[in-house]
């Protein structure tokens, strides 16, 4: 699979966690966020980066970021 199809897939699955989360109410949603934001934060410093496809690890950790601001922006 290329890169540009993981990351079709990535932009489907952010877009439907997006929905889920802001179906929920305030405490859940925050609760979310916050667990989330922690799970980049691993992602970052994780070794992801010692895969093959350095580009595909670093799309995965820059999508890892966004969503990550976008969830604490929900909460």
């Amino acid at each position: 699979m290329d890169t540009r199809s993981i990351l079709g897939m990535i932009h489907a699955e952010e877009a439907l966690l997006v929905s889920i989360v802001r179906s929920l109410p305030p405490d859940i949603r925050s609760k979310v966020a916050n667990d989330f934001h922690e799970q980049a934060e691993i992602a970052e410093t994780s070794h992801l980066g010692s895969t093959s496809d350095r580009e595909t690890s670093d799309a995965f950790k820059a999508h890892v970021r966004r969503l990550s601001i976008l969830l604490a922006s929900l909460s």
